[in-house]
């Protein structure tokens, strides 16, 4: 078997595809992840990922491709383009499977390009199952939809290019945007509720910069937001209100977690907290922690919607975080 591609926009889906080449055995070397630059701290995080001995990485600066290219032999022009301005080539004969999670990208139209035959996968979590698909459906009500479909000419987005062989789905049965021949189910739930131990130690290899402490009985997890880049209050407003938050409701060692938008230094706030990475993806505070919180608390966020490593989950108001002021 030959390696596989897995090509990544986000934390996210370096953690999937990450595991998922680790279940995907290759006696040919380790599979090949390309990052693209948009990546937060692209570089630390290939160096990690490649100390894994999982993957290989190849970071890829998309910006330095920002066109496209018309008319005569386009898509030819458009690949030799994309391969001297970004320094990455393409060898579809070198790998089994191609995996993109963004086609809609510059990479995306880089492999359509190259006639690729990629796999698509999910964006986010089960976004294929979403109630809002009209990206695709605007786009298949485009006059010219049938023409780039029958001709490969020009670009298509979403797994409509005849240059995408399948779409991932996390339940391709329940999966309406595509016929039954095109798609594929890869449950990233089951994926992520069967971790071995070894699994989510290199998860955290990955995702955690810092040792755990050893004793985290009774952990507080605060997942605070920018209310300073919503243009809310100042930073000097923000940070009091956190430190008011995590006065009234820390109970044990204190975690931090933030968004990555917010670059308030919380070392500096907190200094006896343990601050987890803003990048990091929360399916690694679900799924990859050897340990559960014993209480999660952010203010007028959805985070803890989909939370499930605490025992008790606080969703405070931003009028009832400011009150702990008074």
């Amino acid at each position: 078997m030959k390696p596989n591609l897995y090509i990544c926009h986000t934390a996210y889906q370096v953690l999937v595809d990450l595991l998922r080449a680790g279940r995907c055995a290759c006696e040919n070397g380790p599979h090949t992840m390309v990052l693209s630059a948009s990546v937060p701290d692209t570089a630390a995080l290939a160096a990690r990922l490649d100390a894994t001995g999982v993957v290989k990485t190849v970071i890829v600066e998309e910006t330095k491709w920002p066109g496209t290219v018309t008319g005569l032999f386009a898509h030819q022009r458009a690949a030799r383009a994309f391969e001297k301005l970004c320094g990455w080539k393409f060898d579809r004969a070198a790998y089994e499977n191609v995996y993109i999670h963004n086609d809609w990208s510059v990479l995306g139209r880089y492999l359509q390009d190259c006639h690729a035959g990629y796999i698509l996968c999910e964006d986010t979590f089960a976004s294929t199952l979403g109630p809002d698909q009209h990206l695709v459906t605007d786009q298949r009500a485009a006059p010219d939809f049938a023409g780039k479909q029958r001709t490969g000419k020009g670009y298509l987005y979403w797994g409509d290019s005849p240059w995408c062989a399948k779409v991932e789905s996390e339940d391709a049965a329940k999966c309406t945007l595509f016929p039954a021949s095109r798609l594929v189910t890869d449950s990233k739930r089951e994926l992520l509720e069967s971790l071995t131990d070894a699994e989510k130690a290199m998860v955290r290899s990955v995702f955690l910069t810092q040792p755990l402490p050893e004793n985290a009985a009774g952990a507080t997890l605060l997942l605070p937001r920018s209310f300073v880049e919503d243009g809310l209050m100042t930073q000097a407003e923000q940070n009091a209100m956190f430190k008011a938050v995590a006065a009234k409701y820390t109970a044990g060692p204190l975690f931090i977690k933030t968004h990555p938008r917010d670059t308030t230094d919380y070392h500096a706030l907190f200094p006896d907290a343990v601050i987890l990475e803003r990048t990091m993806p929360s399916e690694v505070l679900n799924f990859c922690l050897p340990f559960k919180f014993a209480r999660a608390v952010t203010v007028q966020s959805f985070v803890l919607r989909a939370f499930t490593a605490a025992d008790e989950k606080i969703l405070l108001s931003l009028e009832e975080a400011q009150a702990l002021l008074n």
